[in-house]
Formats: C-alpha cells, structure tokens, sequence
C-alpha cells in the first residue's frame, strides 16, 4: 500500500514537472530592449524620479513587441507623469492611448482618469459629465461600477439625497440591463432609509436580495443584514429573525483551507442571539444561539463575546453550572480573553484565580447594569 502511494506521488510530480516545461517553453519572449527600459523605469519610479521613469515607460513601450505590454507601458507613462504632477501631460498621454486603443485592457482607466484630472483642474461640471460617461461607454469594465457609485454620491452631496435616488430610479433599467442592477437597486434602499422611508428601504433590500441570490449576489448577505435590522426599526424583531436565519441557512464551510464565509455571517449569528434576549426576552434562544456562535464560528472574533453574553444569561437565570461551564470552556479555549479575568462575576465558586490580569471596569459595569459592553470594546 505505501509502495503504492509512492508510486502515484512520483508520478503526480512528474505530471507537475512536465506542465511546468511545457508552460515554460510555450512563454513568450520578450525584446531585451524592453525588459531593460521597463526594469529602468521600475528602479526610477522606486526612487521617486518620475520624470526619469515616465521617459523609460515611454522607451519600453516604444521597444515592445506586443500591443498589450506597449499599452501597459503607456499607461503607466501617464500614470507617472501624474504622480509627477504634470497634470497637462498626463492627461495627453490618458488620450492618446485611449484612441490608440479604444477596446484596449486601459481603454476605461484612461477615460476614468481624464475625467477625474478634468474634475480637478478644469471644468467640474463638465468633468463629472464624463464620470458618468465612463460607465455608459463601457459598462462591461470593472470601473463602471465605480463611476455609477462616484456619480450618485456627487448627486447627492450638490443636490441632496433626492437626486441620487431619482437617477438610479431614472436609469434602473439601463443599469440592469448592463450589469449594475444590483449595486444600483442596494443603492436605491440606502437612499430611502437615509431618507427616512424605512418600510419602502427595507421591502427594497429584500427585493435586492432575492433578484441576486447567493452565491452570484455580491450584496445578498448586506442586503439581508440591513433588511433585518429594518425590521427590528420597524418593530417586527421575529421578521428581524427569520431574515437573518434566510442568511445563515447558506452558509458554507470549508473543509481544508480557504473560506466561503460571507462577511456578515458571524455578526448575524450574534445580532439573532442579541434579538432573542433583548426584542423577545427569550433567555434560553438567546443561550443557545450565542453557544452556537462559539461552537460552530470558530474564526470569528465575536467567539468570546457570545460565550461571555451565554455565562452571563446563564448567571442572571440561576443557572450557576451552566454559567461556570460556560467560563471554564471559554478559559480553555481563548485563555486571552479580556472575559477570563471576570470569571467570578458570573460564577462565584471559579475564586478570584491567580492570573495577573485584572477584570476591566466597563465589563463590571455591564454585569451590574445586565447589558453587555459594545462589542470590540477594550
């Protein structure tokens, strides 16, 4: 059997070793001229002489043998010359490249910086036209999003709240239809709960949520997250609940490395517990919610707030056992805790100990007032 396992290892190595050949041999060559310029302008740009570089850009672009890597150079030429300050020539060398290469990988970062240079130092009217022209001529660019949000944001700082909403309501079908729904249907929610019609907001996340779902929506887990917290506003804590569970239900965990968490999960799984103790004074939910935020998320940084918040429920409700289980595991688990040194305060048999770190006063306080500390508080 271990022959065996030999015997297939060597044979995988062999297979990696031949791509790597075959990889190796199939790379393209490039012009020495121009690996030595760009080496040339890497080492000037290192040492902030920018004009020095943007002159070897030039050179190395002028020596390639590809349009991408010609291109890539040119682009940084006219990135330097703007470090550089030389906001006039920059932004010639931003045109020029964009007309040499209209569907060109720099096409859109050229037109996005004109607009940005013309913003800063021309006209600003006219400078913000073309911010927004940058996302309708070329939508499928990874900028477009970018200038819709830079776009709506100036909306609403010169015209206020109102405006913003109104274009993306204006344009909502353009948007869907060229890959920006979603961050334009998210962005139509947030004006309307910074605008105070909260009912509206949150039937409008939830309508984001459900026409992008995970795993493709990239704003799914916000959407919900912010969702129930409208619900909670709006008095309904049990909505609140169920759309956080319509989140976690999804949640994925991986085996070996890496990671699908979304970024809300942990914090969902603690706002739950929070709803069940605080909205619907359920101890024993909020306990085992809480618990399984520290058995379950075991990266989080919220594993000791939610097994101090257990330990804490579970002293106020008598149940002492539970209470000094609850400490002695998280001791055992996250020795560092800034929880560990308050033991006693939860479970009175625990002793004061002999850790030389003390119980902070603010999660003294939190014990006497029954109300937890802010988490990330220290």
């Amino acid at each position: 059997m271990m022959g065996t396992h030999r015997i297939r290892r060597s044979r995988l190595l062999a297979a990696v070793a031949l791509g790597t050949l075959v990889m190796a041999s199939c790379a393209p060559t490039l012009p020495r001229p121009y690996l030595e310029s760009r080496a040339a302008a890497q080492r000037a740009y290192g040492a902030g002489r920018y004009d020095e570089a943007a002159r070897h850009y030039h050179e190395a672009a002028m020596q390639a043998s590809r349009s991408r890597d010609r291109d890539e150079m040119l682009f940084l030429e006219a990135s330097t010359l703007q470090r550089a300050g030389r906001t006039n020539e920059a932004r010639a060398a931003y045109e020029a490249l964009e007309k040499l290469s209209p569907t060109g990988e720099r096409a859109a970062r050229c037109a996005y910086e004109i607009a940005s240079i013309e913003i800063e130092h021309g006209d600003e009217q006219r400078g913000w036209q073309m911010i927004e022209s940058v996302m309708r001529r070329y939508p499928g660019s990874g900028l477009a999003k970018r200038a819709l949000q830079r776009y709506v944001k100036h909306l609403d700082d010169t015209q206020g709240d109102a405006a913003g909403l109104a274009y993306l309501r204006t344009n909502m079908a353009w948007l869907r239809s060229n890959d920006m729904g979603e961050d334009a249907t998210y962005g139509v929610a947030d004006h309307l709960e910074r605008m105070g019609k909260l009912a509206e907001a949150r039937d409008t996340f939830v309508e984001c949520a459900t026409a992008w779902p995970y795993p493709g929506g990239a704003l799914w887990d916000d959407a919900l997250y912010r969702a129930s917290l409208l619900d909670e506003k709006l008095g309904d804590p049990r909505a609140a609940i169920a759309r956080l569970d319509t989140m976690l239900v999804e949640r994925e965990v991986s085996t070996f490395s890496g990671s699908y968490e979304r970024p809300r999960y942990a914090r969902a799984q603690m706002r739950k517990a929070e709803l069940y103790r605080d909205a619907l004074h359920d101890h024993a939910a909020a306990r085992r919610e809480f618990r399984k935020l520290f058995d379950e998320f075991t990266t989080s940084l919220l594993r000791d707030d939610a097994m101090w918040e257990a330990a804490k429920l579970a002293a106020q409700d008598q149940d002492t056992d539970a209470a000094c289980e609850s400490m002695k595991l998280l001791a055992k688990t996250i020795p560092d805790s800034r929880y560990v040194p308050c033991t006693q305060l939860v479970c009175p048999a625990a002793g004061a100990g002999t850790a030389p770190r003390v119980c902070r006063r603010y999660i003294e306080r939190s014990v006497d007032r029954a109300d937890p500390p802010a988490v990330g508080a220290r």
